[in-house]
């Protein structure tokens, strides 16, 4: 792993199926696998890789405490549309950044934080 490169993530969300649902929509290519002996607790792969985790919160805790990651996007508006569709809620469509790039911002249904980075336009 590179110097400064996310490694892992849990996201919080108050159901764990709802969620895992909501993320197959939006990012293709994630798979989930509940982590043995840890109730509530699925490890999200990319290719056959742990990159993060989706974990049930804790009675008291809320979901959506700031936590953001960035997924690539082959089409922006296609997966925004997704979201959606997924019961989340876009922020903030596509807006370019530097290098040739642009993002868009969403909350899942939980209230958590994801963007969306893509090279193509739109």
């Amino acid at each position: 792993m590179a110097e400064s490169a996310v490694s892992w993530w849990e996201i919080d969300v108050p159901d764990v199926t709802q969620a895992q649902r909501f993320y197959e929509l939006v990012c293709p290519g994630w798979t989930f696998q509940p982590m043995e002996g840890f109730e509530g607790y699925v490890i999200v792969n990319v290719a056959g890789t742990g990159v993060g985790a989706l974990q049930a919160s804790t009675e008291g805790e809320p979901a959506g405490r700031g936590i953001r990651l960035y997924a690539d996007a082959s089409n922006l508006e296609d997966t925004m549309a997704k979201v959606r569709q997924g019961g989340g809620k876009v922020e903030q469509e596509r807006m370019p950044i530097p290098g040739d790039q642009w993002i868009g911002t969403a909350r899942d249904p939980f209230g958590n934080r994801i963007g969306f980075v893509t090279s193509n336009p739109a």
